[in-house]
């Protein structure tokens, strides 16, 4: 349930210019009411407290009243942040399903073209020199045989050592 509207203009504002009204103070007028209602004057004057007890007696309760009213809040309503998500509900119903559209026909498959010749064998290269299996600290795969050797020794095969 939303605010209902003010029932009651304020009671003093500090509008200026073309807006200011019967009911506008300065600023230097709102320090001295401050003041003196911080000084207690309306109450230390007997004449003007017995004048206007009960309007204040009735601004006293109005008080207590909006204080309940911001504890309640706090209290039960929350600070204003979102609360915790509710329970997740069911699940709706699935719309209906649409009509398949046609399948489209599959053509035939074509014939299968013809094998191409062979190619022409390529030519033995030359034997690389054999050279002594390198140590584990100092083994390199540019210092290896680039064909393969007797069986058991080392060879550089493209970039990677391998074992005859």
């Amino acid at each position: 349930m939303a605010l209902g509207d003010r029932k009651i203009p304020e009671v003093f504002n500090k509008k200026t210019g073309g807006s200011k009204d019967a009911r506008s103070i300065t600023s230097a007028r709102e320090l001295e009411i401050k003041a003196e209602y911080d000084a207690g004057v309306h109450v230390a004057d007997d004449g003007m407290f017995n004048t206007i007890a009960p309007a204040l007696y009735a601004i006293q309760k109005l008080s207590e009243d909006i204080d309940e009213l911001r504890r309640y809040i706090i209290a039960e309503v929350g600070d204003g942040a979102q609360g915790p998500a509710g329970a997740k509900g069911d699940t709706g119903d699935t719309g209906n399903t649409g009509a398949a559209g046609a399948t489209g026909a599959t053509g035939a498959r074509g014939p299968a073209g013809a094998d191409g010749a062979d190619g022409a064998d390529g030519a033995d290269g030359k034997d690389g020199k054999n050279g002594t299996t390198p140590t584990m600290t100092s083994l390199n795969g540019s210092s290896l045989p680039t064909r393969r050797g007797a069986s058991g020794t080392l060879w550089n095969n493209r970039g990677m050592v391998a074992i005859s």
